[in-house]
Parts: structure tokens; sequence; C-alpha cells
């Protein structure tokens, strides 16, 4: 399921990059763009709400799904980095999402604009049922995860910003996969988990940018405790005898 979400969204991002479907056009019918390109309308709709979140459509009920207008950005390039970057520790990952995340959240609950509000509500309704539901496919609940946090950083309304974070994009989901699976081995840290991301949704939505930080921080700084305390990080090369 993930390498065809992955290789659907690159094909629909190329579609709308060539020129095919221009801002401001609709794309055909749920039903006719699944048959053109041979896949589940499922699949298509998962597809289709994770390129909303990324800021390529709009998805406007029974009016139809439409290509936004204005400069995209390279969700090809941001599909790469796992690729190249191996063997990236988490705890190194961690240390650059805290240096990213924990001061963007407060810009986002200062600039996060309606649609922003809505996504961010739309990511966290995906992660509660997960939480309720189990996964419907094997990675559901990092990839929300992820565009959660990944929102969060649009919402900052930073452009430089947002690509330094797009260029981490696939590493986070690939590690926050992990992380999730290690830490929700342990009982109560599903709801600790889903709390923390009702908690950032909350104070972004809110405009409370000073709690959104300190969630943030928390969020990141109680995770990577409980993987030093499971041992479960790999060392900094410097750090080897």
């Amino acid at each position: 399921m993930e390498s065809k979400r992955k290789a659907l969204i690159e094909r629909l991002t190329a579609w709308i990059d060539e020129g095919r479907y221009r801002g401001g056009n609709r794309l055909p019918p749920e039903r006719e763009l699944a048959a053109e390109l041979k896949v589940s309308r499922n699949l298509l709709r998962e597809a289709l709400i994770t390129l909303e979140c990324l800021g390529y459509l709009d998805l406007r009920g029974r009016e139809g799904v439409f290509v936004r207008s204005g400069r995209l950005p390279d969700v090809a390039a941001s599909l790469r980095p796992a690729a190249l970057w191996p063997s990236l520790a988490m705890e190194q990952l961690m240390e650059v999402r805290s240096i990213i995340e924990v001061p963007t959240a407060a810009l986002a609950a200062r600039r996060r604009t309606d649609d922003e509000a809505r996504r961010l509500r739309l990511c966290l309704s995906r992660l509660q049922a997960v939480h309720r539901d189990g996964e419907q496919w094997d990675g559901e609940g990092a990839h929300w995860d992820s565009l959660l946090h990944r929102t969060v950083v649009e919402a900052a309304h930073n452009d430089l910003l947002q690509r330094v974070h797009e260029g981490l994009a696939e590493v986070m989901e690939r590690y926050i996969g992990q992380s999730r699976r290690w830490l929700f081995s342990r009982l109560e840290w599903p709801e600790i988990v889903l709390a923390q991301h009702e908690a950032l949704v909350e104070s972004v939505c809110a405009g409370d940018g000073e709690r959104a930080s300190q969630v943030v921080r928390e969020h990141i700084e109680r995770a990577l405790a409980e993987h030093r305390r499971l041992g479960r990080l790999e060392e900094f090369p410097h750090k080897r005898q």
C-alpha cells in the first residue's frame, strides 16, 4: 500500500507540474479518475487527501477537487531523502525536529489560516480513527502523524523553513513509523501521543503560540527520553569506541 500510494501521489503531482491540470482547474470525478489511473477509489481518496494536506489540492465537497493556484512544493524531492540517508540516527532527527518545530509551532499559531486549521483537524481526525479502529493499511498512523507536523510548519508561512522541513519529510515519516511502533508497544503511549497531538492542534487553532511550542517540545523530548530508556537509539559516530 505504501509504495502504491507514493507512486500515485508522484503521478498526480507530475500531471499538475506538466500542466495537465492547472491552478483553478477541477479534476475529473473520483470514479473516472480512479478508472483512468487503474487504482481503487479508496487508494485515490487517500492520495487526494494527502495532496490537499500538502497544499496541492482543494477538496470542496460536492463541488469537486480543484488544483490550487500558485507555486507548488516539489513533493517528488521530499520522497527521496530516505534513500540518500539510510543510516540517519533517530536521535539526530529528533534534535533537528526540536530545532525546527518548537519555534515554528508558535509562528503557526499566530499565522495559520482557517484552511490550515481545517487541515490540521483533518489529520487529527484520521489519527483519532487510527487510535479507535486500528490502521487500515501499514504505516497509516505515521503518515497522518507526519502530515500533521508538516501542516504546522506550512502554517508558519515561511517558505525557506518549509523547504528545509520538506527535505526531511520522507525520513521523518519513516522514523515516526518506527517511533510509533516502539512506543505504542507500551500500553499507555497511544493515549499519551494522541493527547499530545490533540493539544497541539487545539493550541495552534486557538492562536496560543506559547502553548503550541510547549506541546511540541514535550512531545519530542518525552519520546526521545523513552527511546533512550529502551535503548532504541543508534549511537552517534563520535560516541563509538
